[in-house]
């Protein structure tokens, strides 16, 4: 009997922020072309576009639930923004890798994030 050998999967959690998601989903293609599975985390958030999982079919996207309404962060700066990204979404974060790992298990190489989060 062949054994079936499975994708490795590699998690990446970019910031909700312009010129942090493209080179993250960049990064991913060229993971994925080395054969790796992808699984981006990203935040339900009203100032990012979502026409990543279009773009990405072969992508697994997990949203964590919206955690920042726009009218508290537009007059942020792009510090308190990430401060209060993180603070909301830590524990959402980490029920989402929790699931993640009862899913895909040791299939999980790696988890790559933005260093702001």
């Amino acid at each position: 009997m062949e054994k079936k050998e499975t994708m490795r999967r590699i998690v990446l959690v970019p910031v909700p922020a312009q010129g942090h998601v493209t080179p993250m989903m960049q990064l991913g293609r060229a993971l994925n072309l080395k054969g790796f599975s992808i699984t981006v985390v990203q935040v339900q958030f009203d100032l990012v576009s979502s026409s990543y999982s279009q773009q990405f079919p072969g992508f697994q996207f997990v949203t964590l639930p919206k955690s920042l309404p726009k009218y508290e962060v537009e007059g942020l700066g792009q510090i308190e923004f990430m401060m209060m990204l993180n603070k909301t979404s830590e524990a959402s974060f980490k029920d989402c890798i929790g699931q993640l790992l009862l899913q895909h298990g040791n299939d999980i190489d790696c988890i790559i994030y933005d260093e702001f989060v």
